[in-house]
């Protein structure tokens, strides 16, 4: 007997077996809107569209049962993979290297200016070199940032992951994470957690080995409901 994960509301309640899928659907404890998934399946089904003769007996038998959410979004994704290890390290590995690159190489050139590689260095000088070499920080930094920010809120990708093909994602249901999601919870939120002294530390070593779990989401992926998958962006 098929073993089904039942997802409700973008988390996941549990494993069932079908019997206990149906017995819940009878007894209103699942609702048809619920998402489920077993082995052999291409992507995540409404149970009322799995199981469309159980799903009648709810509305008709059971009127204690609590109505299906209709409003709810919950369209199964189409077939997916979950980004390797490989992927996701290389996404990261890229973003750090634009980085590097677009601020790196004008620090280098404030330090250079400012006389910074000299024994006795003198006070900041606002020489041109100086005043170029800020303005191209202030300006990388701040253009690096909106296309990143752009890219996360339109596509659940940074440079590195559309690069490679990857995509953030909604978990389980594989829909776009939009602004709040992608950014707001899982990079900013996040970045503020690894920010704390001594503790942040620690968070971002195990926020980094929750990738090696089975659905390999780190705890930033937890916290913003999301997951990484192969794959370019549907177009629109």
């Amino acid at each position: 007997m098929p073993q089904y994960h039942i997802a409700r509301d973008g988390q996941q309640i549990g494993v069932h077996s079908e019997q206990d899928v149906l017995s819940g659907l009878a007894s209103g404890s699942f609702r048809e809107s619920d998402l489920c998934w077993t082995e052999g399946m291409n992507g995540w089904e409404k149970l009322g569209q799995r199981l469309p003769a159980i799903g009648a007996v709810t509305v008709t038998d059971n009127p204690y049962a609590p109505p299906a959410a209709v409003h709810l979004k919950a369209g199964p994704p189409a077939e997916y993979k979950l980004a390797s290890l490989g992927l996701r390290f290389g996404a990261a590995m890229l973003d750090t290297l634009i980085s590097m690159v677009l601020l790196g190489v004008p620090y280098l050139f404030l330090i250079v200016q400012a006389g910074g590689f000299e024994e006795q260095s003198p006070d900041l000088q606002f020489t041109p070199g100086v005043i170029a070499a800020i303005t191209a920080l202030v300006v990388f930094g701040l253009g690096l940032l909106g296309v990143n920010i752009y890219l996360l809120a339109t596509r659940g990708q940074s440079l590195g992951k559309m690069w490679l093909g990857i995509r953030i994602v909604t978990h389980p249901d594989a829909e776009p994470p939009g602004f709040v999601k992608a950014f707001l919870l899982r990079a900013f939120v996040n970045g503020l957690i690894g920010g704390v002294p001594c503790l942040g530390a620690i968070y971002s070593l195990v926020d980094i080995c929750f990738i090696f779990g089975e659905e390999r989401r780190c705890i930033h992926d937890l916290i913003a409901g999301t997951q990484v998958i192969e794959g370019q962006p549907p177009k629109k």
